[in-house]
């Protein structure tokens, strides 16, 4: 049997508690003291301001991604497993077990999710005060993207539009 890496629950829990505890101001210039405030090794600043950061959650590669423009950070994506590119039932248990774990944490700190998607990619979604917070199943990998909500609402109306 293949052993697969995925953030523990204890780190797991932590992340969502301090997305639901950490307000902040989205902008590039506050990406430093976000990743101290999360407790996040900040890795590397791109001119255009994205970031990327290791979480400490024990998995493989930078862990936590800061997309950016025009000074304000869209989104913060944080894988919580290894990506696992071999496919079969193993992996399909793995990262299933591991978006069960995501979401059952998630509602421990969040609440009730706002709303679940059942298409692909598999995502549950919280929506908070200032931002939104949304597990995805990749198929490869498990995420947890934490997004201001005028980009999410952004990113929604593209969706809608496209579909």
């Amino acid at each position: 049997m293949t052993t697969w890496l995925q953030g523990s629950s204890e780190a797991l829990r932590s992340l969502m508690a301090g997305v639901r505890d950490t307000k902040w101001s989205w902008q590039t210039s506050d990406v430093e003291d976000l990743c101290r405030r999360m407790g996040w090794t900040l890795l590397e600043v791109t001119k255009r301001g994205s970031a990327f950061a290791d979480a400490g959650l024990g998995v493989p590669g930078d862990q936590v991604r800061m997309l950016a423009s025009d000074g304000h950070v869209d989104d913060i994506s944080i894988r919580i497993t290894q990506t696992v590119s071999d496919g079969g039932p193993e992996r399909d248990r793995f990262i299933a077990d591991a978006f069960a774990g995501a979401v059952a944490k998630g509602v421990a700190a969040l609440g009730e999710p706002t709303d679940r998607q059942h298409t692909e990619p598999p995502t549950v979604r919280w929506r908070l005060d200032e931002s939104t917070v949304l597990v995805k199943n990749l198929e490869v990998a498990v995420t947890v993207t934490w997004a201001s909500n005028r980009f999410q609402d952004d990113w929604d109306r593209i969706e809608e539009a496209l579909s």
